[in-house]
């Protein structure tokens, strides 16, 4: 009698899990059938919240399913990434992220309450963004030797901002200023739009800054650019000289953006949204938009980006390590 109700219930297990197998990989075919959050780590308007908006428009009129940003900012992108790890790994919930919360942040103290390796799987880098370092035009600089110059005259007159503490672009700052052999002091401001006011303000006299948020300013004359971080000069603005040539050397640095999920979501839900981002990248119409905003439209997939990541990480350590850079110091 009890073999016999044992047997019965290993069957009824066994029916059990095999439908509830079923039903998981049929949601999972249906996926998506529900609006998607899309966190951005930092304010609207700055490079992750451009792409990833463009993103979400695109996806969301090929799907039929709507992907809403949310910017969750603070802590230099730390907060919206821990919100994302914590929440439920359904698919539902994603990151679009540069590599300040994501190459960066492990790299300082305190660390980030979340651990990139552990807690997050990226599905797709879907494009860089070329960078420029920019002076307000009521500066008498034309280039980076007469900044500098003029650093090195009155160093306490001189101000430079960033978006936030521990921020790639407050990183690539000091380690330029370290080659220059002078000390300015730091503005951090929440963000790359607030950062670029404060130049246009004449609050900070020296920024790097992606092309999409200044080249406006810099056609108008408010804002003077003083060298590209790019190995090659910009099409937008091909007089720019380049880093190398004002003499600093090439960072080979990228500002990049990726979508990423905590590593708990289903593996296919991440391969879905690897096929798609590339597929995406391959659109004329991603491609045109992305150039036009002056992004540069490159695709990795999981495991080249997870490569990517990791020697970036490494070289992150080097640099900080190395030019002694420290988000608890007050500048």
């Amino acid at each position: 009698m009890n073999s016999k109700i044992n047997r019965r219930h290993l069957l009824q297990t066994m029916g059990a899990l095999s439908l509830a197998n079923t039903s998981a990989f049929a949601q999972t075919a249906k996926y998506p059938n529900k609006s998607i959050k899309m966190v951005v780590p930092f304010p609207p308007t700055g490079g992750p919240d451009t792409v990833g908006r463009l993103v979400a428009q695109m996806l969301s009129q090929k799907w039929g399913e709507q992907i809403v940003i949310e910017n969750m900012a603070g802590a230099s992108g730390q907060i919206g990434t821990n919100y994302v790890v914590r929440a439920q790994p359904d698919g539902y919930t994603m990151l679009f992220a540069p590599p300040t919360p994501i190459t960066i942040a492990a790299h300082f103290d305190p660390k980030p309450a979340y651990d990139v390796n552990r807690d997050l799987i990226p599905a797709a880098l879907m494009g860089r963004n070329p960078a420029v370092i920019v002076t307000n035009s009521k500066v008498p600089a034309n280039n980076l030797a007469e900044f500098f110059a003029l650093c090195k005259k009155d160093p306490t007159k001189y101000f430079y901002g960033s978006p936030g503490l521990g921020h790639a672009f407050h990183l690539i700052s000091e380690i330029i200023f370290g080659k220059a052999g002078i000390h300015i002091t730091h503005i951090p401001y929440q963000g790359s739009a607030p950062a670029v006011m404060g130049l246009l303000g004449g609050d900070t006299q020296f920024l790097v800054q992606s092309v999409e948020s200044v080249k406006e300013h810099i056609k108008s004359g408010k804002l003077r650019a003083l060298a590209t971080l790019e190995s090659t000069r910009l099409e937008v603005f091909p007089d720019l000289p380049t880093l190398a040539e004002s003499g600093f050397g090439n960072l080979g640095i990228m500002n990049w953006y990726g979508a990423f999920f905590s590593s708990k979501t289903p593996p296919e839900i991440i391969a879905f949204w690897e096929k798609e981002l590339i597929a995406l990248n391959k659109d004329p119409a991603y491609q045109k938009r992305m150039k036009e905003m002056s992004f540069d439209p490159v695709v990795f997939g999981t495991q080249e980006f997870t490569k990517m990541m990791t020697t970036e990480s490494q070289q992150w350590e080097s640099v900080i390590k190395s030019a002694h850079i420290s988000i608890k110091k007050t500048d």
